[in-house]
């Protein structure tokens, strides 16, 4: 917007309460429907049909009005500044004249500056207590999860929650009605919260979890209004938190991965990537499509619940030959692994159920398939 303040600039300095509506409307609404609809509403209140700067904003909403980007993960990004910051950085280290030798030389001291500052946070994180902002068991639980850092985003999150009272709608669903005219990040708008207590599921429309994987203030007070004690799994991506991935997990993408592993942002090669993103835009076009009518939503999810209960059955069939498969893993021997590596390099299939064993014993591999099986 900085690059619009010479063209419409002054227009909003005019007005003090077009530039608050200018404002809601581009920062605070929640899909494009709303977004049409205030913009309406804001050209005919403050009569700018025949505005070109502002015609031309209209034109190029979809390139930059964050309600089309509501559903896209883009952890605490703020525009252009951490290319800057670190453009800033550089020119502290070099300078044009330098050689490509010193140029090496001044960026691997770059490196070791950032390796030092993150062994600081990895310090802070592991010795030294997070200060609360309440007694809440869902910030404790919090604290105990994430780093530091991203404790400290979500206990600055959670101080909005005082910032909201609860309204009842209908079954499962909470109005969040902001108490004090303004909420920094959130407007004057009112949220609606989807609560389903007894699955742990809970959706809100600012979509904040979606875009920075922690959940938003609105469902903190849904969740303490509730009395639930800990954030759910699901609403902890593991890439906040003070685990590290296990370098032993399996890349094998004939392997069953569970679902939510994926969708956390961890998924563990790059078919499986591209299956979670063509299924991501695919449902995320059901769900368009879906909530127009409710002969729409009603077939839409009668087929998602048939699709759960398939993929469970799926997890079921699995489960059981995983767990047979552990019993009967022995420690291989050197012999075995060579023997094993050596019909895998040759394409030879084992001839009979004891190998076909053996193999799976020693290498954790599943003998081929015949064709036609």
């Amino acid at each position: 917007m900085d690059k619009f303040s010479g063209t419409i600039g002054p227009v909003l300095a005019a007005n003090a309460e077009l530039e608050d509506d200018f404002k809601e409307c581009l920062n605070h609404t929640v899909n494009p429907a709303e977004l049409e609809a205030k913009w309406a509403a804001m050209i005919d209140k403050y009569v700018l049909h025949d505005d070109v700067h502002f015609q031309h904003l209209y034109t190029i909403r979809s390139s930059f009005v964050p309600a089309f980007y509501m559903h896209c993960f883009y952890p605490f990004l703020q525009s252009t500044q951490r290319s800057e910051g670190f453009n800033s950085v550089l020119k502290r280290y070099v300078n044009p004249n330098m050689s490509v030798l010193h140029f090496v030389r001044q960026y691997q001291k770059i490196q070791d500056k950032c390796l030092v500052a993150q062994d600081g946070q990895d310090f802070r994180t592991d010795d030294r207590d997070r200060r609360r902002w309440s007694k809440y068991p869902i910030e404790k639980h919090a604290s105990t999860v994430y780093t530091k850092n991203l404790f400290y985003r979500f206990s600055k999150e959670f101080e909005k929650t005082a910032e909201y009272d609860v309204r009842s709608g209908s079954e499962f669903q909470y109005y969040l009605v902001p108490n004090n005219k303004f909420v920094y990040g959130y407007g004057k708008r009112t949220y609606l919260v989807t609560a389903i207590e007894d699955e742990g599921s809970y959706y809100c429309e600012c979509s904040k979890y979606d875009r920075d994987g922690i959940i938003c203030c609105h469902i903190m007070k849904i969740m303490t209004r509730l009395g639930v004690k800990a954030i759910p799994d699901r609403y902890i991506l593991k890439r906040w938190t003070q685990e590290t991935c296990d370098a032993t997990e399996t890349a094998d993408p004939s392997a069953h991965v569970e679902a939510d592993y994926i969708a956390r942002g961890m998924p563990l090669s790059n078919r499986k990537t591209l299956w979670f993103t063509n299924l991501s835009t695919a449902f995320a076009g059901l769900a368009a499509e879906g909530c127009v009518s409710r002969e729409t939503y009603t077939l839409v999810d009668t087929h998602i619940k048939e699709m759960r209960s398939a993929l469970d059955e799926i997890k079921r069939r699995k489960r059981p030959s995983a767990r047979r498969g552990r019993a009967t893993t022995q420690p291989p021997k050197a012999a075995d692994v060579a023997i094993s590596a050596t019909e895998n390099a040759t394409g030879i299939q084992p001839t009979s159920a004891v190998a076909s064993e053996n193999i799976v014993a020693t290498t954790g591999l599943l003998p081929a398939l015949p064709s036609g099986t």
